[in-house]
């Protein structure tokens, strides 16, 4: 799969694999140019206590998209010609800094039935004035792979992760869920992040395990 995957997937993927790593969420995020270079990166840095000027850590605030976002040269591009890239579906947060900075495209991997909010366009008379184009999901596997790693790295947090967002992956993508109980119940999870093995290897590894859902 690694191989059939653009370079702004790939980094978002690299971006979402450093975030769990580093304990935060797994969800990465990039910004690319008219011809597709790849011009801004950021990672969800929820539990990190440190990072590059101006991004944003340690703060319940501190998303993938916001940090690629705040990280965007907006005098050296044209934001009417970049698109953003996620992993994951968008939250409210993310979804207004992406209508507010005037980027006209958005792609994301996989769907979040929690806090998804694509779906937030055209409900305001503000979210109605801009064409903004809305691509996802890209690929029913990677989306499981996605899905999987954010549910393992709850699992790690405790063994039962109390959170609507985990019920709610369990009705809309059990498989999702099967594969993240067992990253983080065989302990590949946790030790994959210890040993930080390429991403690439961790994409290979991953769909190993959730062949045949």
């Amino acid at each position: 799969m690694w191989n059939s995957l653009i370079p702004a997937w790939q980094a978002c993927l690299e971006e979402a694999w450093a975030a769990c790593c580093s304990g935060s969420l797994p969800i990465g995020a990039v910004i690319t140019n008219a011809d597709g270079q790849i011009v801004s990166r950021g990672r969800n840095r929820w539990h990190e206590t440190q990072g590059s000027p101006g991004t944003v850590f340690g703060s319940r605030l501190a998303h993938a998209e916001l940090n690629a976002l705040l990280a965007f040269d907006f005098n050296g591009q044209d934001r009417f010609e970049c698109s953003l890239y996620s992993t994951t579906e968008p939250c409210p947060l993310c979804m207004g800094a992406l209508y507010m900075s005037g980027m006209r495209s958005v792609s994301f991997a996989a769907r979040d039935p929690y806090a998804g909010s694509t779906n937030l366009l055209g409900t305001t008379p503000y979210m109605s004035r801009k064409p903004v184009v809305v691509n996802g999901p890209l690929d029913r596997d990677l989306e499981i792979l996605i899905n999987g790693l954010y549910v393992g790295s709850e699992m790690l947090r405790g063994p039962v992760p109390n959170h609507p967002s985990i019920d709610m992956l369990r009705e809309a993508q059990p498989c999702a869920v099967n594969l993240g109980s067992r990253l983080a119940g065989t302990g590949l999870l946790r030790q994959w992040m210890e040993d930080c093995i390429p991403v690439q290897l961790l994409v290979e590894r991953a769909l190993l395990l959730a062949n045949g859902c």
